[in-house]
């Protein structure tokens, strides 16, 4: 990627702000080499994302102060590949910055005004309009005349007359939408991040946005992008432990029959993301959209009913009247001589999900209840863990606990939610071990209690299908899709990150990376219309050549060492499903980025048994600066007609991302291996693996070339 000097850019406030790529080298420990990161500071959401005149356009969520969240701006950089990227002047700063802020620039999306509705557009310029969500940290008086309260977020827009180099706010009337609708009117605090497009057959904008808190989207239309009047809701649907944030609407043909439309509606969600992941997620919902109603497909719609596997041992359904202190759980604090619920308790709302009459549920005093509940010893003696979890999302205060030897090893929470849904814990790596499961509640505030239910042992995993996963890793969120691309090139990039952990991660002088730009489509698989992705990039421009290219027969059970590949690569992973009759695990894959002694290693496989791709980071590198960071991703994937499983891996200095199949699966994930874990090796356990085919490619730096 090309590195310049910016010059700085005058704002109408008079400060002077520029993205300085003087103060990185680009060779910092964990930094990214094929994937956008800005030169310093704190980065989430991509925004604004516009081709343009052959330019690639990426606004993006930005602190210009430090590497936390803080003094929301647009940065802004541009590319002509989707590769190499040119950092561009700051294109809104926070008003105010840095002394007095008062207004920050939240999630939003950009558009060419080619016909000039908006009238911004002399002297035959195209305007480019960006739509946003402005933050008001105080109660004041804009300059429109219009009022704010403390903490509002409202819909505002900025112009550019010079391609997207200088942006103007149209302060003349911002917020062109000041309030939710009045029938919303108390959400004020949680109404934002628009979605804008032009719909041709109606001659209309489109507006999307979100009611996060309320699991809504709103439509809006407008002739001008300045006046605009709501036409339509939708939701809630599916996934809806978390807040809704960072919707995208828009079309793509099935199968590549232009004949065939459909219209593909994407949501972020934080927390509640995919099965076994903490934190942030991004779902999505395929339908049809006139210009006013986006209607969901009934087969893009889950009830959340799922059944544990039949091989499930209860080690502890709750039920009965019994105390927790007769059912073998130690009590403490407030659970002392108190029972499993049936149910909902007075004051709360409805709890759903968990399975016969009883459960845990520690909303017994509202959420000042306070206590622990402790298990009985145990064996650990099947691969999984299972239970049904709902309740406050907080890992510290309200969660259950896997511990040994007084260690916590696993842990889970709810998701501000009272809609209990499948967890597991993949526990084959701590066989024979004796655990207990300790159930917390420490919380007394709002969403101060964990409910629990159907506690099992088994050698499958159960979670919940409450959704269509955009990616089932826990680091892609907010993703949004390219405004001014045709029908059939449906680009999007995602923020390759999660909330849970985003300011903690062990990056300097930066903080956080975008994921690898993917083309997405719809494709018919299983007779229902699936989300497909496949990586773009300028791969040729950045090949070093192969490392390895080679085909096996059979890959005998254990590891075959690959040796040193380094640390920027693209893999292609090929091989034969295999018949899992027999007992214990049966897996295949390959460990990327590990020192030579395996301490540190990130394992990336195919789980035979459950038909399942996963990314092991467990042992990854640096994992101590967030309990849940070490953990096992897994997403489903069947073999092709062909019997054949085939991985695209990509791996930088500081992520995975696997694309399994057509693309119908991808899994996401950051990893902070050492400078010194570069090797790989190939492992098949519980068998032989046939018709084996690895091809590694090293990928040079685009910072430098």
């Amino acid at each position: 990627m090309v590195i310049q000097v910016l010059k700085a850019l005058l704002l109408g406030l008079g400060a002077f702000q520029a993205v300085s790529a003087e103060s990185s080298t680009y060779t910092e420990l964990y930094r990214p080499q094929y994937h956008f990161t800005p030169p310093k500071n704190w980065m989430n959401d991509p925004n604004g994302l516009l081709y343009h005149k052959g330019i690639y356009h990426l606004f993006y969520q930005y602190n210009p102060g430090g590497t936390t969240w803080g003094a929301i701006s647009w940065g802004h950089a541009t590319s002509r590949d989707l590769t190499h990227w040119e950092q561009q002047p700051i294109a809104l700063l926070a008003r105010g910055y840095p002394n007095n802020i008062t207004e920050m620039f939240f999630s939003g999306s950009a558009v060419a005004d080619v016909d000039n509705t908006s009238g911004f557009g002399h002297s035959g310029k195209t305007p480019l309009v960006a739509m946003y969500t402005s933050y008001y940290p105080y109660a004041q008086t804009l300059p429109s005349g219009k009022k704010v309260q403390a903490n509002q977020q409202a819909q505002s827009i900025a112009y550019s007359l010079d391609d997207g180099t200088t942006w103007t706010t149209y302060d003349k009337a911002n917020p062109v939408i000041l309030d939710p609708p009045a029938q919303y009117s108390d959400q004020i605090l949680n109404f934002r991040d628009p979605n804008i497009f032009w719909y041709k057959p109606t001659k209309k904008w489109i507006a999307v946005l979100s009611l996060a808190e309320l699991h809504k989207l709103l439509i809006y239309t407008s002739k001008d992008l300045k006046n605009w009047t709501l036409a339509s809701e939708f939701g809630p649907v599916n996934a809806v432990g978390g807040v809704w944030e960072c919707p995208n609407l828009f079309p793509m043909s099935v199968d590549g029959d232009d004949n065939n439309v459909k219209w593909f509606a994407m949501i972020g969600l934080n927390p509640g993301g995919p099965p076994g992941t903490i934190g942030s997620g991004t779902q999505y919902v395929v339908g049809n959209f006139d210009g006013a109603t986006f209607t969901a497909d009934a087969d893009s719609l889950f009830s959340g009913t799922t059944l544990p596997p039949s091989d499930s041992i209860i080690f502890a359904d709750f039920e009965g009247t019994e105390t927790f202190a007769d059912l073998d759980w130690t009590p403490t604090g407030d659970l002392i001589n108190q029972s499993p619920t049936n149910g909902t308790v007075p004051g709360q709302n409805p709890v759903t999900g968990y399975l016969g009459k009883r459960l845990v549920n520690t909303f017994l005093n509202g959420d000042a209840t306070t206590g622990t509940l402790t298990s009985k010893p145990f064996t650990i003696a099947k691969r999984y863990i299972n239970f049904l979890i709902s309740g406050g999302y907080n890992l510290n205060d309200t969660a259950i606990h896997l511990k040994i030897d007084g260690q916590i090893i696993r842990s889970a929470t709810g998701t501000n939610s009272e809609n209990l849904v499948w967890q597991s814990w993949d526990v084959s790596s701590l066989q024979n071990h004796t655990a207990v499961i300790q159930i917390v509640d420490s919380a007394t505030g709002g969403w101060g209690h964990i409910n629990v239910d159907e506690i099992s042992f088994s050698d499958s995993a159960v979670r919940s299908q409450v959704a269509n996963w955009v990616d089932w890793g826990p680091d892609f969120y907010a993703a949004q899709a390219y405004n001014g691309l045709a029908l059939e090139k449906r680009l999007a990039i995602g923020w390759m990150n999660n909330w849970q952990y985003g300011g903690l991660i062990p990056t300097t002088p930066w903080r956080s990376a975008m994921s690898i730009p993917r083309e997405f489509s719809l494709t018919t698989i299983n007779g229902k219309a699936t989300l497909v992705q496949a990586p773009t990039e300028s791969w040729g421009s950045i090949m070093s050549g192969k490392g390895l290219d080679r085909s096996f027969l059979s890959v005998d059970e254990g590891t075959k060492s690959i040796g040193s590949v380094g640390k920027a690569l693209k893999i292609k992973l090929s091989f034969s499903d295999r018949d899992t009759a027999a007992a214990g695990l049966s897996q295949f894959g390959i460990i990327v980025r590990a020192t030579p002694d395996l301490k540190q290693q990130t394992r990336v496989g195919y789980d035979f048994a459950t038909k399942e791709v996963f990314i092991d980071r467990s042992r990854s590198g640096n994992v101590s600066f967030d309990s849940t960071f070490p953990d096992t991703y897994h997403a489903p994937l069947a073999s092709n007609a062909r019997g054949q499983i085939t991985l695209q891996i990509y791996v930088d200095w500081s992520s995975v991302e696997v694309f399994g199949g057509q693309g119908e699966t991808t899994i996401s994930t950051q990893i902070f291996p050492s400078n010194g874990a570069t090797n790989a090796e190939i492992f098949s356990i519980g068998g032989n693996t046939k018709n084996v085919h690895v091809e590694i490619n090293k990928i040079i730096s685009t910072w430098d070339n």
